[in-house]
C-alpha cells in the first residue's frame, strides 16, 4: 500500500479507488519525545550533582512524556489505510465498508493552524464493525493515539499524518462508493 500523497487533480470524485495506508509525519512527535528525555537528562544530573532525590520528580514526567508521544516517532507505521476490506484504524483493525453510515471531513483552524479530522460515522458498535481486530500489546494501550470515539463516531487526525487530508477523504469516499456505502 501506498502513501496518498499525489496532488489533487480535478474536482470530482476519485473514479477508481485505490488502496493506501499512512503513518504519522516524520516531524510530528521529535518535540515530545525528545523534550521528555531532555527532562530524564536534566532530572538524573540534578539528582547526581545536588544530592536531591526530588529533582527525580522531574525525570519521571520527562519519561511519561516520552513513553506516552513514542508513537508519534512510528512513521513507517500506517495509522489509517483503506483497502477493498476495509478502513485501517491503528489500534482498532479493520472496520468493514458495511459498517460505515458516512464520512466526512472537518477542518478547525487556529489562527494560520489547519487541524482536519475525518469523521467516520459507525451504523453498529465499534465492536462489531470490525471485521479484523488488531491485536495492541497492552503497554501501547497506555500510549497516544490518533483517534476518538464516542458512541458511534470516531474521528481520526489527518493534519498529524504525511498526507494531503483531501486526497485521503476522496481514496475513502472512492471505496465507500464502491462497496455500497453512502456517499453525500
Amino acid at each position: 500500500m501506498t502513501a496518498p500523497d499525489s496532488p489533487l487533480t480535478g474536482v470530482g470524485p476519485e473514479p477508481v479507488p485505490r488502496s493506501f495506508a499512512v503513518g504519522y509525519n516524520p516531524s510530528g512527535g521529535e518535540i515530545y519525545v525528545y523534550g521528555g528525555a531532555s527532562l530524564v537528562v536534566i532530572g538524573c544530573i540534578l539528582t547526581a550533582v545536588q544530592g536531591n532525590p526530588a529533582a527525580l520528580l522531574l525525570s519521571l514526567v520527562g519519561l511519561g512524556s516520552t513513553f506516552y508521544y513514542r508513537p508519534l516517532m512510528e512513521h513507517r507505521r500506517p495509522q489509517l489505510g483503506a483497502s477493498m476490506q476495509g478502513l485501517y484504524v491503528e489500534r482498532i483493525g479493520v472496520i468493514g465498508w458495511r459498517a460505515i453510515a458516512d464520512v466526512d471531513m472537518t477542518e478547525t483552524y487556529i489562527r494560520t493552524m489547519r487541524f482536519t479530522r475525518l469523521v467516520v460515522t459507525l451504523s453498529m458498535p465499534l465492536d462489531t464493525a470490525t471485521v479484523q481486530p488488531e491485536v495492541v500489546p497492552a503497554w501501547r494501550r497506555y500510549t497516544s493515539r490518533n483517534w476518538t470515539h464516542k458512541d458511534n463516531r470516531l474521528e481520526i487526525k489527518l493534519d498529524t499524518l504525511k498526507a494531503d487530508p483531501e486526497v485521503v477523504l476522496r481514496r475513502v469516499k472512492a471505496f465507500q462508493r464502491m462497496t455500497g456505502g453512502r456517499d453525500d
